[in-house]
């Protein structure tokens, strides 16, 4: 068995995210800031994870949660704030993981954000995949439903906002309407 040296990739990552401009996190807490940013650019970018895809996809998604703390913890916001780790299922490659951040008023995002349980296989996957990779959070699992009808696009949040004035995804979450 090898062992994999996560910290040594984990430094990579970051690396990754000093080249794509996203290690200042006071950016994503500007009033009216709106982004769904991906965490890398290029295939290219990642070529230092493992083969083993199911491997690399969980070390992507791992970091990326990792991030995702620490982006919303960076700084309180009595009202008005969400974000998610964004994944959409557009190819067979690796998993491009997606900081989604919005600083405004929620009802501007509740009127363009269509949330709703997981149904795809892709979804599931994600929603099984969310708890084991980091055992000191729980994580909520929603798709999509409105964006790209065709493509799926899975949100990933803290189940538990740490201050008041962080949205969680239940707050976009619609109930599938059940046929009469």
């Amino acid at each position: 068995m090898i062992m994999i040296d996560t910290t040594n990739i984990e430094s990579r990552l970051w690396k990754l995210l000093e080249k794509e401009n996203l290690t200042d996190l006071s950016q994503f807490h500007q009033q009216g800031f709106f982004d769904e940013v991906p965490l890398y650019s290029r295939q290219s970018d990642v070529d230092f994870l493992p083969d083993d895809k199911n491997e690399a996809n969980e070390i992507l998604l791992r970091f990326a949660l990792k991030f995702l703390k620490s982006v919303v913890a960076y700084e309180q916001h009595r009202t008005g704030y969400f974000a998610a780790i964004t994944v959409w299922n557009f190819s067979d490659a690796l998993l491009v993981p997606n900081l989604f951040v919005w600083c405004d008023a929620l009802r501007g995002l509740k009127d363009k954000l269509r949330l709703q349980a997981v149904t795809t296989t892709f979804g599931k996957e994600m929603k099984q995949l969310a708890p084991r990779l980091d055992r000191g959070e729980q994580f909520e699992v929603l798709e999509d439903a409105l964006t790209l009808p065709e493509t799926t696009r899975v949100f990933i949040a803290l189940a538990r906002p740490p201050y008041p004035g962080l949205a969680t995804l239940g707050s976009f979450r619609r109930l599938a309407r059940t046929a009469k």
